[in-house]
């Protein structure tokens, strides 16, 4: 029996495939639900284009160079690249210089953006700039500069205004005030006849929150495959404005570029200044120092004297000159480095000095005093970044303290070497005067002086050149230039939204709503759901009686019951006599209107049919056929009638008798184990042609298995929209271990979509049996209702 159920539900699954025709049927009797909401979300979509200010592109392209202090005006060597030395820039560095509040403060500011104007149209307000607009805000005093703020102003005339359209009048040009602060309003050479409407709105916001609107529309990235130029694109309502703004923002961003070249070249020239005041000093000391030596000991040729002694100690000299300059450049930096208010000063320079230590120090000393003055443009000094680069320019100075002393004592060293050297030269030549000696050493004096005065103006010319030549790091590759065509609201995307959005909410409620039903919605969810066979299908009944077969009846749900009165002939055993038993999974699917209208299509044929009203807890056969008899089957069977009083006639359909239930007995299972429901159906067989058992539903009580047995076929009814899709199972079982005879299938109560014919969802006879087009053909059935609640009906509302 486990192996009979196994192969039903296997066969049941490939069965019941919903074909595309019928999956569009099925939605196409939904279709002014989608046509309406198309026509809301196309509408939404409309209005949505219609009062959305329309969006434009500006682009704009810079290229980005290497950072170069100069600008390609000095000479090049050692001391630039140590005293202009920059931290190395990538282009994320650049595009975030670009788009921080202080480039878009400075370009409010240079635009005076601060003040926007805007004029109401017929659909939307839109966006002036400069001479487009008829009037301009000036702002006298405000008692709030940290916040924001609207004025509406509605132009009267050519001379007059006011705040709002039933205000107080005022004259342009005329000082006024209110809560805000005081204002002057001036009129423009504009014609105001060229606005729909001549009431404006004029904003304000301070820089700072303009800068920040203003980088919401502005995106930096890399132009294409280019590796150092970047695109400024701005989205804004007013073309001419976002061109500006482009414009500017690249304009000042060379600007700034500019501007931190020239800082660190006057930082450097101060640095030289100061130390060539010092050796000017120096020099002057020495040549005095010479004239004093010459006056004193009358000399006054003393390159012709010493003579001998340059050649013979020229080496050693020239050894201790570069020692000694070497020294005073030392000395100079270790002065500058202990000099507390030096400390964030950027220029700083190894002054030739050649020691790898020192000039990697140095020039990393001058990226971090960069590296903190770039950042001070947009951040706080007590910023976490700020306090780390702080800490890390004191270490480094600290460093850079400790590597001049260990060189000062170095060069100590060889300076000591150097002279004993010499000493001992001048030793061995004791025939040179000791005021010759004295004068060569002031000689030697005056030299380093002259040596390091030299360089330092050297240097000073060089550093004034490349000042003077700086050129930016980025040159603009093209100006900004907007769209003609808006990129929003795009029309055909949001159409194309709206459309898609219109189809998907109404199938998705649709699909949602059957998703969540669990009762039988048509012949495919029976045949997904048992293999049972489907013997006929029964629409809706407008009328109120139960009996809606008759010998003249043309309606289309009188043709369906004759339908199933001849799809019995393939069900029914070659029998003359079949007995037929109706039942249900429960009470109201609709068992005693089939029994009685299968009971009339039998009758019409000439046959003579009985219908047992074998409910015998519910009966209603009785009182919808208003048979007012109360003896019935129940006295029958404990013996208190006779067959003949059972059988009643129905007056409208000749050969059709009902046997009422009769009284309902307290124990109705056990009456159906009585011998005498035997001797009743041999009766039946001997009198009637044709016996139909309206029994109980079988998923309520087992009256259907006991009566089975009298059966030669069993019709089960399925209603829809209201049998539960769980029962199929129930049928399932009862079909594969045949506990009721030749069980088939009836779907009742089904809600046709436009008329006879037409139930297409459900694969009903209308169009399987060519009842498809049936006008003509049968007497028509006033509607119940509009497409609205039928729909509704439909979807189990």
């Amino acid at each position: 029996m486990s192996n009979d159920f196994d192969q039903v539900s296997s066969e049941r699954n490939n069965l019941g495939k919903v074909s595309p025709r019928e999956l569009l049927l099925r939605y196409l009797h939904f279709l002014p639900w989608f046509l309406l909401s198309l026509a809301i979300t196309l509408t939404l979509g409309f209005l949505n284009l219609r009062y959305t200010p329309r969006q434009y592109i500006v682009l704009g392209n810079i290229q980005v160079k290497d950072p170069n202090p100069f600008g390609g005006g000095s000479g090049g060597g050692k001391f630039e690249e140590i005293l202009f030395m920059q931290p190395e820039k990538s282009l994320n560095d650049e595009m975030q210089i670009i788009r921080s509040r202080t480039t878009a403060s400075r370009v409010v500011k240079e635009l005076k953006l601060e003040t926007m104007y805007f004029a109401e149209g017929k659909v939307r307000k839109s966006q002036l700039y400069n001479l487009e607009t008829p009037i301009s805000l000036e702002i006298l005093f405000l008692n709030d500069s940290t916040q924001g703020f609207n004025l509406e102003v509605d132009v009267i005339d050519d001379q007059q205004f006011s705040l709002d359209e039933k205000g107080q009048p005022y004259t342009f040009g005329q000082t006024f005030g209110n809560a805000i602060g005081t204002f002057r309003l001036k009129r423009n050479d504009v014609n105001l006849n060229a606005f729909a409407d001549r009431k404006f709105t004029i904003n304000w916001l301070p820089t700072e929150k303009r800068a920040i609107q203003i980088l919401g529309g502005l995106k930096v990235g890399l132009s294409g495959d280019a590796a150092n130029i970047l695109a400024l694109t701005y989205e804004t309502e007013n073309t001419k404005t976002g061109v500006d703004v482009v414009n500017q923002f690249m304009k000042q961003y060379q600007s700034m570029g500019l501007e931190d070249k020239q800082r660190i070249a006057d930082s450097a020239l101060k640095f030289i200044d100061t130390q060539l005041s010092t050796a000017a000093k120096n020099l002057k000391k020495v040549e005095g120092d010479i004239k004093g030596v010459r006056e004193k000991n009358k000399i006054y040729n003393p390159e012709q004297q010493g003579q001998l002694i340059f050649a013979e100690i020229s080496a050693a000299e020239t050894q201790l000159m570069e020692q000694s300059v070497k020294m005073k450049l030392i000395d100079y930096l270790i002065n500058y480095v202990k000099d507390d208010r030096n400390v964030y000063k950027v220029g700083l320079s190894t002054l030739g000095i050649d020691e790898p230590t020192l000039v990697g120090q140095i020039g990393e000393l001058n990226k971090l005093q960069v590296q903190r003055e770039t950042e001070l443009k947009s951040t706080l000094p007590g910023n976490p970044l700020i306090t780390n680069l702080e800490a890390s320019i004191q270490k480094l100075r600290n460093d850079i303290y400790a590597n001049l002393l260990s060189l000062r004592q170095s060069s100590q060293v060889a300076l000591n070497d150097i002279n004993q050297k010499i000493t001992k030269t001048n030793s061995e030549i004791s025939t040179i005067p000791l005021k010759e000696n004295m004068l060569l050493d002031v000689a030697r004096q005056q030299k380093i002086q002259e040596e390091l005065f030299s360089f330092l103006l050297q240097k000073q010319m060089e550093t004034s050149i490349g000042k003077a030549s700086t050129l930016p790091n980025s040159t603009i590759i093209e100006h900004a230039l907007a769209s003609n065509v808006p990129i929003k609201p795009n029309a055909r995307s949001i159409y194309l939204a709206a459309f898609i959005i219109g189809l998907a909410i109404p199938a998705a409620i649709i699909f949602l709503i059957e998703f969540l039903n669990d009762k039988v919605r048509g012949r495919e969810d029976v045949e997904r759901g048992t293999i049972a066979p489907i013997l006929g299908e029964i629409g809706h009944s407008m009328d109120k009686q139960t009996l809606v077969v008759n010998r003249s009846s043309r309606k289309f749900i009188a043709e369906q019951f004759r339908i199933i009165r001849t799809n019995l002939q393939y069900v029914l055993p070659k029998k003359e006599n079949p007995v037929i038993l109706v039942t249900s999974s429960f009470s109201g699917e609709g068992k005693s209107f089939i029994s009685v209208n299968i009971g009339a299509v039998m009758a019409l044929t000439g046959k003579k049919t009985v219908i047992l009203e074998f409910d015998i807890r519910k009966p209603k056969i009785s009182s919808n056929l208003n048979i007012t008899k109360k003896t019935g089957i129940s006295n029958y069977i404990i013996g208190k009638a006779e067959f003949e009083e059972l059988p009643v006639a129905v007056p409208e359909i000749e050969n059709l008798y009902v046997i009422p239930a009769g009284p309902i007995p307290p124990n109705p299972s056990e009456l159906l184990l009585n011998e005498r429901l035997d001797e009743l159906f041999a009766k039946l067989n001997q009198h009637f042609d044709v016996v139909i058992i309206d029994t109980a539903p079988v998923g309520l009580v087992s009256d259907a298995i006991t009566l089975g047995k009298f059966a030669d076929a069993t019709l089960y009814i399925l209603r829809h929209n209201y049998t539960f899709k769980k029962q199929l199972r129930m049928i399932d079982e009862l079909y594969a271990q045949k506990r009721l005879p030749n069980v088939s299938l009836i779907i009742n109560d089904i809600e046709f979509a436009r008329g006879y014919g037409s139930y297409h969802s459900y694969g009903g006879y209308g169009t399987s049996y060519g009842y498809g087009y049936g006008a003509g053909y049968y007497e028509a059935e006033s509607a119940n209702g509009g497409w609205i609640k039928k729909t509704l009906k439909k979807l189990n509302f």
